[in-house]
C-alpha cells in the first residue's frame, strides 16, 4: 500500500493539533475530596477549568497559572479550603477566576489570609472567607482585581484588606462580625461599591494613607466607626447609609512636622489648639450620605462635605431653627466638629430637642427633660430677648396660672430652679412680657413613671413587649433586662427622647428576668416591672419581619432551634436549598436575631435553618417576604 504524500500528512498532523489544542485549553477537570487541588494545579494549561467538589481540602493552595477555579456546591455546601499555616488560597498569576470556594487560615501573621492575592486582573466572586486568624481577603501590591458577592465573616482581623493596592473593584460583598470590615492601608483609586457591612468590632471601613477611592453606596450597622480616613486625600465618599454606628464619619489628616499621640486604642489627632491657616487640607468629598449615628460626624482637616449642590443627611442637626423642615436642603450650613470643614447644603428631617423651645431672635427656654416626678425640681435654662423684658410662668395645659411669675429680665441667659406640679397632667411653661402677650411657651408633663411587660411567659428568644410611661424623655434615658436576683443588665435599650411608648426584648435563655427604667445618668430606677418567665424552645422556627419591604431594604430574621453548626440561607422562594443568595452561621446560638438586607430586585423570599452547612438537612422556613 502506498504511503500518504508527505504535505497533506503535515498538514493533518497540524490541524489535529490545533483541534486538539483547542479543547485541552476549555478542558474541565474535576478534584474531589480526598484528591489534591494543587496536584491539579500543577497539572494544568493555561485556562483550564478546575472544579472543587463539596468537601473540606486541608491544603495551602498556591495559584501560579491563569486558570478557573471554580467550586461545586452540594447541598449548598462550600467545598473549603483550610490551612493552618499560611494562606488557604495564594494567588500569584494575573487572570484567575476563583469562584464558589470556603477559605480559611488559621494563622494570624498579617501576611496571611484567607484568600491572598498577590497578581493582577483576577475576579474573586461568590466565595466564603470565614475564620481566619488574620484577614479574609487580602489583596498585596496588586491592581485591577474584581472582588464581588463574597461573604466575609468571623475573621480575627481585617474581613478585606488592601495593602499598596491600586484600581481593585469591591462590590455587593457583606463584611460581617470581623475586627475591621474593609481596611485600605496605601491603596489608591480602588472602587468600593454597594457592601453591607456590620457588626464589625472597629470600622466597618478603614483608609490609612489611601488616596483618590470611590466609596459609594455602602451600608454599615453596628460597629465602632462607619468610616474612618486617617491622612487619606482625594477621596469620594457618596450615598452611603451609615446607621446605628457609635460614630459615623471620622476624618483626619496629619500634616508634616505635626504629633502624634497614642491615647488608649489607636490614634487620635486634633488640631483643637490649632488656628486655620495651620491645619491640612485633604480634599476629600463627601456628600449624599445617610448618617444616623451616636456621633455622626468628625473632621480634623480641610474637606468637601457637599458637593456644591448637596451635602449629607445627619440625624443630629434637625432643629427646624436651622431650616430643616422635610427631606431638603437647610437653610443654615452646618460645622463639622474638629475643625473647620462645614456643610454647607446639609439635608435632614425635624426632630425636636427633648426639652426645648426657641423663637425669634435667640430667646430660647431649656428644661432637662420632657416629664417629671409629682413635686421635682425643674432646672430651667433661658434666654431673655434684647430690648425687652419678660417673665415666666406656669400654667395648665388651658394656660391657667399655677404659680406666680417669675421675673427673667431682657438680653440675658440664666438658670432658675422651679418645683413641678403635685398633680399629674400637662403642662405649660409661658414667657411673656410686661403687657402679658406671651413670647414663648414649652410643654411639660407630670407623671408617676412605670414599666409593664407582656406577655408573662415566652420562649427563648420570642419577643417581650415593654411598654412604658413617665420617661423625662431625656436623650440617654434607657430600659435594662435583668435576670432575677442580679444587678447585673443583660440588655439594654435607650428610648430616645420618649416620654412613653413600646420596647421589644428577648432573653437567649431560660429563667425569670424583669425590667427597670433609668433615667440618663442615674443609678436609681425611676421604675421596675413584674418577672417575666422564659422557657427553652424546643422546636425550630424562622420569622422574617417586615414582611413587605423595598428594593435593598432589611429584615430582622429571628430563629430557634439551631444547632452548634447550624447556618440561615436567604432564597427566591421557589429556588432549590443549594442555591442560596446568601448564608450566615447562626453563631453557635440556639436562637437569636440577624439583619438581613434584601435583593434589590423585585420578588418574594424566603429565609432557610439549616442544622448545617455540609449536608444541609432542613430545620426550618420562613414566612415569605415581599420585596416591592
Amino acid at each position: 500500500m502506498k504511503g500518504m504524500p508527505e504535505k497533506p500528512l503535515r498538514l493533518l498532523v497540524a490541524i489535529f493539533a490545533f483541534i486538539l489544542l483547542v479543547n485541552c485549553a476549555n478542558a474541565v477537570v474535576s478534584v474531589k475530596p480526598g484528591e489534591r487541588i494543587q496536584a491539579a494545579i500543577d497539572a494544568a494549561p493555561l485556562g483550564e477549568i478546575i472544579e472543587i467538589s463539596s468537601g473540606i481540602y486541608q491544603e495551602c493552595l498556591v495559584v501560579d497559572r491563569s486558570l478557573v477555579l471554580k467550586g461545586i456546591s452540594s447541598e449548598g455546601a462550600f467545598p473549603r479550603v483550610e490551612s493552618e499555616n499560611g494562606p488557604a488560597i495564594t494567588i500569584k498569576a494575573n487572570g484567575v477566576i476563583l469562584e464558589g470556594l470556603g477559605a480559611r487560615s488559621a494563622s494570624g501573621w498579617t501576611g496571611d489570609a484567607g484568600i491572598l492575592v498577590l497578581s493582577n486582573d483576577n475576579i474573586i466572586r461568590n466565595n466564603m472567607a470565614s475564620g481566619s486568624g488574620n484577614a479574609g481577603i487580602l489583596l498585596q501590591m496588586c491592581s485591577n482585581n474584581t472582588l464581588y458577592g463574597n461573604v466575609v465573616q468571623g475573621n480575627g482581623k481585617e474581613g478585606i484588606l488592601l495593602k499598596n493596592a491600586s484600581r481593585n473593584r469591591l462590590e455587593n460583598n457583606e463584611v460581617s462580625d470581623n475586627r475591621y470590615g474593609c481596611k485600605l492601608v496605601a491603596s489608591q483609586e480602588n472602587r468600593i461599591l454597594g457592601n453591607t457591612l456590620f457588626q464589625n468590632r472597629f470600622e466597618a471601613i478603614n483608609l490609612q494613607e489611601s488616596h483618590a477611592n470611590l466609596i459609594e453606596g455602602n451600608f454599615a450597622a453596628s460597629s465602632d466607626g462607619a468610616l474612618v480616613m486617617d491622612r487619606s486625600r482625594d477621596n469620594i465618599v457618596r450615598k452611603n447609609d451609615f446607621v446605628g454606628n457609635e460614630k459615623g464619619i471620622y476624618l483626619s489628616y496629619l500634616g508634616t512636622g505635626k504629633e502624634v499621640q497614642s491615647k488608649g486604642k489607636g490614634v487620635v489627632i486634633s488640631y483643637n489648639s490649632m488656628s486655620s491657616s495651620e491645619l491640612v487640607s485633604s480634599n476629600n468629598s463627601i456628600y449624599e450620605n445617610n448618617l444616623s449615628n451616636k456621633n455622626n460626624a468628625r473632621d480634623d482637616s480641610f474637606n468637601n462635605w457637599d458637593n456644591g449642590k448637596v451635602g449629607n443627611n445627619y440625624s443630629d442637626f434637625n432643629d427646624p431653627a436651622e431650616g430643616c423642615k422635610g427631606i431638603k436642603i437647610c437653610d443654615a450650613q452646618l460645622s463639622v466638629s474638629g475643625g473647620p470643614s462645614v456643610d454647607r447644603y446639609p439635608q435632614a428631617s425635624p426632630v425636636s430637642i427633648p426639652g426645648r423651645s426657641t423663637g425669634y431672635g435667640g430667646v430660647a427656654l431649656q428644661l432637662s427633660g420632657k416629664s417629671y416626678l409629682p413635686g421635682s425640681k425643674l432646672f430651667l435654662n433661658f434666654t431673655a430677648p434684647a430690648g425687652r423684658e419678660v417673665w415666666v410662668r406656669m400654667a395648665d395645659a388651658g394656660e391657667k396660672d399655677l404659680q406666680d411669675d417669675l421675673y427673667l429680665g431682657q438680653n440675658i441667659s440664666g438658670d432658675v430652679v422651679l418645683a413641678a406640679p403635685q398633680k399629674e397632667g400637662s403642662y405649660l411653661l409661658l414667657m411673656h412680657d410686661e403687657n402679658g402677650a406671651k413670647v414663648l411657651s414649652l410643654p411639660f408633663n407630670v407623671t408617676v413613671p412605670g414599666l409593664s411587660a407582656t406577655p408573662a411567659t415566652v420562649y427563648t428568644c420570642e419577643k417581650i413587649n415593654v411598654a412604658f410611661w413617665g420617661a423625662f424623655g431625656q436623650e440617654d434615658d434607657w430600659i435594662g433586662m435583668y435576670r432575677e436576683g442580679s444587678s447585673d443588665v443583660m440588655a439594654r435599650q435607650m428610648l430616645g427622647s420618649r416620654e412613653s411608648g413600646n420596647a421589644v426584648f428577648s432573653a437567649p435563655d431560660e429563667g425569670s428576668y424583669s425590667f427597670k427604667m433609668f433615667a440618663g445618668g442615674a443609678a436609681l430606677p425611676l421604675a421596675s416591672s413584674s418577672a417575666v418567665g422564659v422557657k427553652e424552645n424546643a422546636g425550630h422556627k424562622v420569622i422574617a419581619e417586615p414582611s413587605q419591604v423595598a428594593p435593598g431594604g432589611t429584615v430582622t430574621v429571628t430563629f430557634w432551634g439551631a444547632a452548634p453548626a447550624s447556618v440561615i440561607g436567604m432564597y427566591g422562594m421557589t429556588r432549590p436549598d443549594k442555591f442560596d443568595l446568601g448564608k450566615r452561621s447562626t453563631g453557635r446560638q440556639s436562637c437569636g436575631s440577624m439583619v438581613w438586607r434584601l435583593p434589590k430586585a423585585p420578588g418574594q423570599y424566603d429565609f432557610r435553618l439549616f442544622q448545617d452547612d455540609i449536608n444541609r438537612p432542613l430545620l426550618a422556613q420562613s414566612n415569605v417576604v415581599t420585596v416591592s
